[in-house]
């Protein structure tokens, strides 16, 4: 069982402790808009989608997420809390993930940052498929390339945002590095 209590002191440490939480114990649901799979992990929904769908942590990975839209959503997220990671010095912020789905998914994954005025989004250049066959998918966002993004911030998250209509993906293994 993973200690709910983060220990660690590296600048992904808490985003890092939010996905291992994720994938600590089972655990099943329905999806909806700010319900929480795991401790520090909510999901972000449109509200005009008429979405319906399931969760189920710990199973077949950390999470696997079933879903269908009545519309089309704007956006259909998972987001998991980083706490506010200061950026100053750092180069890279990057991710490793493995993930697997019925029939080819795609989602973009997003650096989301806190600031007095509201949030900025910064994406990672590549999109995430998943294929029938589990697969890896590494992405990297070079720090001293993206304007906009802000050093410091009060909070941060780590934003998953999956493929608007219908999906059924498990996202097997996904780690944050910052270096």
């Amino acid at each position: 069982m993973t200690d709910i209590h983060n220990t660690r002191l590296e600048r992904d440490a808490q985003v890092n402790h939010a996905i291992a939480l994720l994938g600590a114990e089972p655990r099943e649901g329905e999806i909806a808009d700010l319900g929480s799979p795991a401790p520090n992990t909510f999901f972000s929904i449109d509200p005009e989608a008429a979405l319906t769908g399931t969760f189920a942590t710990a199973q077949d990975g950390l999470i696997r997420l079933s879903y269908a839209a009545a519309r089309k959503p704007r956006w259909c997220a998972l987001h998991l809390t980083a706490g506010g990671i200061d950026l100053d010095g750092a180069t890279v912020l990057g991710v490793i993930c493995k993930s697997q789905a019925e029939a080819a998914v795609t989602f973009r994954i997003c650096l989301r940052s806190g600031t007095p005025e509201g949030f900025v989004d910064t994406f990672l250049p590549k999109s995430v498929v998943a294929f029938a066959q589990p697969s890896v998918h590494v992405d990297l966002l070079r720090l001293d390339t993206v304007s906009g993004l802000p050093k410091q911030a009060e909070w941060r998250e780590i934003v998953l945002f999956f493929q608007p209509g219908k999906a059924d993906v498990v996202l097997q293994d996904f780690r944050v590095f910052i270096v």
